[in-house]
């Protein structure tokens, strides 16, 4: 019987070693800016990049608003700026809200094989299929699946595309759901099918990709790890489409005759084909 205390101190031990991040990391930035002059603001919304995005405004003041509203959401074309005047108080000014959003929902995607997100001749175990109980249940989730890579192992991208977002800067993980913004990922945009997938949990400088780069199908992109909302080292990979919401997860094929839907938690796949 192990004793207690030695117990607790290796759990306060590790427990300090490992607590959540103060800065919340993003994948991309823009150069939006804006000045007031006369009772106007004058905005310009700036995409850098290769990748269609969308801009909220919103306000915490109900009048103002409802004026806002009336913008609706603005998609910018990848790499393109706008300018825009709002006529506001100066009071209105400091409640001026702008939130960002990958993807263009008008775009329609079309639905292409992909390859398996690591090397040819590579075989890793399901952990996680179509609607996990764990963390597939919802609609940005619903169709990821997750796989048995482990801390250190590459990661390739499933298309040829382009990065528009890269967070590498976490350590560390945990099962707590308070880790769930924590993870280090890639996100790829694939412009000739209209697909977005992402690569989740990478170790800790784990990208080897900034935004802008394009890479190729089966190209290494990240190194495997365990960060962010996870108990295990594990790959969660994820196929997004634009829509009004936001991004949405969608069922995916891969190369060699293998469907998502069919993968269950245990099965062991092999890629065979590489690209």
């Amino acid at each position: 019987m192990r004793c207690a205390l030695a117990t607790l101190c290796l759990f306060m031990l590790l427990g300090s070693c490992k607590t959540v991040p103060k800065k919340l990391l993003f994948q991309a930035q823009t150069a939006t800016r804006y000045s007031y002059k006369n009772d106007t603001i004058y905005l310009t919304l700036d995409n850098p990049l290769k990748c269609p995005m969308r801009y909220y405004l919103s306000s915490s003041d109900s009048i103002f608003n409802r004026k806002l509203k009336q913008q609706r959401v603005i998609v910018l074309p990848p790499q393109s700026n706008t300018n825009i005047t709002i006529a506001a108080d100066s009071l209105q000014v400091k409640t001026l809200l702008i939130n960002t959003g990958l993807g263009n929902p008008a775009e329609i995607p079309m639905r292409n094989t992909l390859a398996l997100p690591y090397p040819k001749g590579k075989t890793y175990r399901v952990i996680q299929a179509y609607d996990g109980e764990y963390s597939h249940h919802e609609p940005y989730s619903k169709y990821a699946i997750d796989f048995s890579l482990r801390v250190g192992d590459t990661v390739c991208a499933a298309d040829h595309g382009v990065v528009v977002g890269v967070i590498s800067g976490y350590k560390y993980g945990g099962a707590n759901k308070k880790w769930k913004q924590y993870a280090n990922y890639i996100t790829l945009y694939h412009p000739h099918i209209g697909l977005y997938t992402q690569y989740v949990h990478l170790k800790h400088n784990g990208a080897l990709v900034k935004v802008g780069d394009n890479v190729q199908r089966g190209q290494p992109v990240g190194l495997s790890g365990k960060t962010g909302w996870t108990d295990v080292a594990h790959l969660h990979f994820n196929t997004l489409v634009a829509v009004k919401e936001g991004l949405m997860s969608v069922p995916v094929k891969f190369n060699g005759g293998v469907a998502g839907a069919s993968l269950q938690p245990g099965d062991r796949v092999i890629n065979t084909s590489g690209l």
